[in-house]
């Protein structure tokens, strides 16, 4: 009996080392004033002290409601801090394809970037969404960085 309780202790002081805060990143969906385009918007910050974006997939709802359209065009807006030079981003469909084809590799840290889905090595095309959409920012350094992804869909 006492043993278990030890054990119970130790893990129970032991958890706060091994799970640590990934920051966050909220998304939201608003149609534009053209009745054909509409955006879909991932707003995201690291931890303070820290440099991890969490991995984000769509939520239900907006998954439905993009199901069927097109992506066209991606943007990216750093924040007052910007993650670091050079990072990443990835969107994946749940077949685990990047439906950007790495077109949204080496991201500035100051300036806005677009970008437009790759097919192949300078093969541009739109890209069908079926499914849950996941969103990966990585290679940041910086803490307390933010950044906002903007999804442009058309159906």
């Amino acid at each position: 009996m006492k043993k278990t309780s030890i054990i119970a202790i130790i893990i129970i002081l032991a958890l706060p080392l091994i799970v640590w805060a990934a920051g966050t990143c909220t998304q939201s969906y608003s149609k534009t004033s053209s009745a054909n385009v509409s955006v879909l918007t991932f707003s995201c910050a690291t931890e303070a002290t820290g440099t991890e974006f969490p991995v984000t997939n769509t939520s239900a709802e907006i998954t439905e409601a993009i199901n069927g359209l097109y992506i066209t065009e991606v943007r990216t807006n750093p924040g007052t801090t910007g993650p670091a030079d050079n990072y990443d981003i990835t969107i994946k469909d749940t077949d685990g394809i990047d439906l950007m084809g790495g077109s949204l590799t080496d991201r500035d840290t100051t300036n806005s970037e677009a970008a437009i889905p790759a097919i192949s090595s300078g093969v541009y095309q739109d890209r069908p969404i079926d499914g849950i959409l996941s969103l990966t920012i990585s290679g940041n350094t910086t803490n307390a960085a933010s950044t906002a992804v903007k999804v442009f869909l058309k159906r």
